[in-house]
């Protein structure tokens, strides 16, 4: 059937071949080119925000101290330490920075392509690759400086080694394997979760080892009894080890403390994630009494499971779709009960890589249908919901430090102060108004978390309530910050001084900035 179905779309692919000049076997150019398009489109419409402000404040260190200050966050190193490199190179302005991001995005285009044209054939492929260029929740992460792409990007090269070894019986291959899964853990701990489906992917590989008959597989070294691939999958976990007592200290702190509050974790918290993935919104966005939306979210969350288990229904497709089903959903499960009975550490972005994998499903499911119209019927309407989700993403992140930044400068006169009542807006100020013109109020940090970025230089950065206030009392000041009833803003007037709001948004999140003088 596969042969049937790749010349099929190799007579229909000349004619795109006739117009573009693209070969048949370079069918990744076309969603290639529609996400660097989409990740392109407004990649510095919003600002610098708090997350990509931790980003940009850490590179500036040197290599031993961005690995020295991360131990004391909660995430790996790798990230930072190739966004060093890169900004040495393209620059530190939002493009030179978000730019890093864009290009790993580009990457997943190609490799789920390649991954899904293996397992099944070419028009899978396509779809699968194209659904993932224009996720609005893909498209989000490929225009901000995290670690998310590049996590997505190294797990899902990891999982092109590994169908190759399989494919080609190429133990090269699993050298790279073996490399780019360990690069996935020092960039993002959850990539652990996806060597897990790796190996559970590799056991179901294994004739009988579920059913327990492991004597014959075990004498001819097949599947997870191969010493070949023991090597490369406990490979990653040997070569973290180093890191592990950093990590495991990271852990037994968040394990205390997290910021993700226990009741965000519900029932609805893993079908949120799948909207959030094609629509870039949560059920919990829309007003409940919107039936139609509430209908649109629910059909879509059906769509998505039925397309998933009518693949499930062909025998010979059983263990590859089984493979996906795994990647895309056993992460967010297994963070989800952890979630639930220790420590909330769910977040819808901490799960690019399962986004990958349910989305390319999305993809194989709407490329099997075998009726022509029905299928570019559903491609239209997929293709629809996410352009509008896109819409609604770049609505919905559209934070503006920089106008802030730029609307405080008009009013600047020398000797003014600038000062950020929380953490929120301090990093991502800091990049627009510059480090040194900018100085938190706070009680003392404690070193861990963002503060690993500047404990060691409190005085330099960090004011007191009562220090602010004495700065008001002879400087003009001004503090930025949230909107709302913030105590920074209410508890920071001088008697006889005045203030005057000199920026302000009108969203539920939205940034504030108050003169005194």
């Amino acid at each position: 059937m596969n042969t049937q179905n790749n010349s099929k779309l190799k007579v229909k692919s000349s004619k795109l071949r006739e117009v573009f000049g693209i070969p048949t076997d370079k069918l990744w150019i076309y969603p290639a080119v529609f996400g660097l398009a989409a990740g392109l489109y407004k990649i510095t419409a919003s600002s610098i925000w708090h997350d990509e402000g931790y980003t940009l404040w850490l590179i500036r260190y040197n290599p031993l101290q961005i690995i020295a200050r991360t131990a004391r966050d909660v995430h790996p190193p790798l990230y930072y330490l190739v966004a060093k490199l890169w900004t040495l190179i393209f620059g530190r302005s939002e493009l030179g920075i978000r730019s890093l991001s864009l290009v790993f995005f580009i990457g997943i285009i190609y490799l789920v392509y390649k991954i899904v044209e293996k397992l099944f054939n070419k028009r899978a492929a396509f779809w699968a690759s194209m659904f993932i260029a224009l996720s609005p929740f893909m498209v989000r992460f490929a225009q901000e400086s995290r670690m998310y792409g590049m996590v997505a990007f190294l797990t899902t090269l990891g999982t092109y080694f590994l169908v190759r070894y399989f494919k080609e019986k190429n133990d090269r291959m699993l050298i790279f394997y073996t490399l780019s899964m360990a690069a996935a853990a020092y960039t993002q701990y959850y990539a652990f979760f996806i060597i897990m489906v790796q190996w559970i992917a590799v056991a179901a590989m294994t004739p009988g080892f579920f059913r327990l008959k492991w004597r014959e597989p075990f004498k001819k070294h097949l599947g997870i009894f191969n010493l070949k691939w023991l090597a490369a999958g406990l490979a990653p976990i040997i070569l973290f080890l180093p890191w592990a007592p950093v990590a495991y200290g990271q852990v037994t702190r968040v394990s205390t403390s997290y910021w993700i509050r226990p009741e965000w974790i519900t029932a609805k918290t893993i079908p949120n994630s799948l909207t959030e993935f094609i629509i870039y919104a949560h059920l919990d966005s829309f007003n409940s009494a919107n039936i139609p939306v509430t209908i649109l979210f629910w059909f879509l969350i059906l769509l998505l499971v039925a397309s998933s288990a009518l693949l499930l229904l062909k025998k010979e497709w059983r263990k590859k779709i089984g493979a996906f089903l795994l990647y895309g959903y056993l992460p967010m499960i297994l963070v989800f009960i952890l979630s639930k009975v220790k420590t909330p550490v769910y977040q819808d972005r901490y799960f690019p890589f399962s986004a990958v994998a349910i989305l390319a499903l999305w993809g194989i499911g709407i490329a099997m249908v075998k009726n022509k119209y029905a299928r570019m019927g559903l491609a239209t309407v997929a293709i629809a919901v996410l352009l509008a989700g896109n819409i609604e993403m770049h609505a919905a992140t559209n934070h503006q430090m920089k106008a802030l930044s730029e609307a405080v400068k008009k009013q600047m006169k020398p000797g003014d102060i600038v000062l950020s009542g929380e953490l929120y807006t301090f990093l991502d100020g800091s990049y627009y108004f510059g480090d040194k013109n900018i100085r938190l109020i706070s009680d003392p940090v404690d070193g861990y978390g963002e503060s690993s970025l500047f404990y060691d230089q409190q005085s330099q950065y960090v004011v007191s309530r009562d220090q602010a206030l004495a700065l008001e009392a002879s400087h003009r000041v001004f503090i930025i910050g949230k909107i709302g009833n913030k105590p920074y803003f209410s508890n920071c007037l001088v008697s006889g001084r005045t203030s005057k709001v000199i920026y302000e948004e009108n969203n539920d999140d939205g940034l504030k900035a108050v003169l005194y003088e």
